[in-house]
């Protein structure tokens, strides 16, 4: 989710066929809407996934019960082991609410920033994530105003601005 900016019920869907390694794409067939999307695989991410699937040419890649896929309720518990174990939330017992929990769609969220802050095109963080429109991905720029102070700074602005 994090490597690709997945929603976590495109991720559970995911099947092997999906994947387009030697192009590294993957193709998400079943997105929010019923959407359809080709998305760039990052090599880190492919990597994961090959030595997760060891040779499995069909079938989904996160199985679950009785030949299904992964439940996205089982993506957060796991999700939740993960971030446990890495010391970033503490799971308390009760009906106590936990204030900072690790989500599936914080990952996605994370995946936007770091496309920003890297300089990807919004246009084209816009199809990676499945977004109808660019406002809906825009949301991202305005959380962050150094991504847009860099872009001025890389653009040489500050230098137009100067008197000779």
């Amino acid at each position: 989710m994090a490597g690709c900016g997945l929603r976590v019920s495109e991720v559970a869907a995911l099947k092997v066929e999906h994947i387009d390694g030697p192009g590294g794409y993957l193709h998400v067939v079943d997105g929010k809407g019923g959407k359809k999307r080709t998305s760039i695989l990052p090599k880190p991410v492919l990597e994961a996934l090959e030595a997760h699937l060891r040779e499995r040419d069909s079938g989904y890649i996160f199985e679950g019960r009785d030949q299904g896929h992964i439940s996205t309720r089982q993506i957060q518990r796991l999700l939740d082991e993960a971030a446990e174990k890495a010391g970033l939330q503490e799971t308390r017992t009760g009906k106590v609410r936990q204030r900072k929990r690790i989500a599936p769609h914080l990952l996605r969220h994370s995946f936007s920033r770091w496309s920003l802050d890297a300089g990807i095109d919004i246009s084209y963080l816009q199809h990676q994530l499945g977004h109808s429109t660019l406002t809906t991905t825009a949301i991202y720029l305005q959380a962050r105003p150094n991504h847009r102070r860099k872009a001025y700074e890389n653009a040489g602005f500050d230098e137009l601005l100067t008197l000779r």
